[in-house]
C-alpha cells in the first residue's frame, strides 16, 4: 500500500474496533456499557500511543506527527470526500501548526463543500479565526446556511470590531434579506448607534417576520426601540406579541399579559389547553 493511501485509512473504525476488544477484555470492571463509556477518552488516548500493524507498527499519534505539514491540506480535503470525515488525530495536528492558518483561509475561500467548509472554519478558529472581513465575505457567499451560520457567529462575537464593515455593507443594499443577516451580529455591539437602530426599523416595517426583528430590537437593547414595538401590540397574533412583549421589557418597557383576548388564537388555545 502507497504510503499516502494510509492517510485515508478509517482510524475512527480502528478506534472503535479496539475499543470493542478493550471492553471484552475489561468487562468485569463495567457495570454497564454505559459505565464503560466514561472511560472512552481514557482508551482512545492508549489506543492513540499503541502500535498499529496496519500502519507499519507506528502508533496513530506517530503517524500523524510524521505527516510533512506540507501535505496537511491536501490530507485534510482527501479525507473530506464523499462519506469521509477527517479523524480527530488529523484535526489536532493541523490546529496544532499555526503556519497554516493561510492556507486554511484560501481554502476556505475557495472551497463549496459544505463539510469541508464546516471544518476547516473550525480549525481556522481553533487557531485563533481570520480577520473578521474574512466571515463578512464568507456570508456573503452562495454557501449553505449552516456555514454562514457558524461565520456569522464568529462575527457575533467580535461585533464591536467589524461594526463599521457590517454597516457600510447593510446601508449600501437594499436586499431585505441581507440587511438582516448584517444586523445578526450587529446587534451584539454596545446600544445606541442610531444606524444601527434605523436598519432594525428598517427591518422592522419590511420584514414580514415580526418576532424575529423584535427580538433582535431586544437584544440590542435600545430603550429608543420600544415605541416602534408598542405600536405593534395592537395588530399581531399571540406568538408574535410574545416576543414583541419580551422585546419591550428587555427595553426597560412593561406590557400587560392580559393587554389583549387571544381566546380566538390558535397557539394560545394550545397553550392554555383550550378547544
Amino acid at each position: 500500500m502507497d504510503n499516502k493511501d494510509l492517510y485515508y485509512i478509517d482510524f475512527d473504525k480502528l478506534f472503535e474496533n479496539y475499543a470493542d476488544k478493550y471492553y471484552a477484555a475489561h468487562e468485569d470492571e463495567y457495570d454497564s456499557p454505559d459505565d464503560f463509556a466514561r472511560d472512552l477518552d481514557k482508551v482512545y488516548h492508549e489506543w492513540a500511543s499503541s502500535p498499529q500493524d496496519v500502519i507499519g507498527g507506528l502508533s496513530p499519534s506517530e503517524f500523524f506527527g510524521n505527516i510533512p505539514t506540507a501535505e496537511l491540506i491536501d490530507i485534510l480535503k482527501g479525507a473530506c470526500v464523499g462519506d469521509n470525515n477527517p479523524n480527530s488525530l488529523l484535526f489536532d495536528r493541523i490546529a496544532g501548526e499555526p503556519s497554516l492558518i493561510g492556507d486554511l483561509i484560501e481554502l476556505a475561500k475557495e472551497s463549496t463543500d459544505e463539510k469541508l467548509l464546516l471544518i476547516t472554519l473550525s480549525l481556522i478558529n481553533e487557531l485563533g479565526g481570520a480577520d473578521s472581513v474574512f466571515y463578512v465575505d464568507m456570508i456573503e457567499r452562495d454557501i449553505d446556511a449552516c456555514v454562514k451560520e457558524e461565520c456569522i457567529e464568529s462575527l457575533c462575537e467580535h461585533a464591536e470590531e467589524v461594526k463599521d464593515v457590517l454597516l457600510a455593507r447593510a446601508e449600501a443594499t437594499d436586499d431585505i434579506g441581507k440587511i438582516e443577516m448584517y444586523l445578526e451580529p450587529l446587534t451584539f455591539c454596545e446600544p445606541g448607534d442610531d444606524r444601527i437602530l434605523a436598519l432594525l426599523r428598517l427591518l422592522l416595517a419590511s420584514d414580514p417576520n415580526v418576532a424575529y426583528v423584535a427580538a433582535l430590537m431586544g437584544r440590542y437593547g435600545d430603550e429608543r426601540a420600544a415605541v416602534d414595538l408598542y405600536k405593534l401590540l395592537d395588530d399581531c397574533d399571540y406568538a408574535e406579541f410574545i416576543e414583541i412583549r419580551n422585546a419591550i421589557e428587555q427595553l426597560g418597557g412593561v406590557v400587560d399579559a392580559h393587554y389583549r383576548d387571544f381566546s380566538d388564537d390558535p397557539l394560545y388555545k394550545a397553550i392554555k389547553g383550550k378547544k
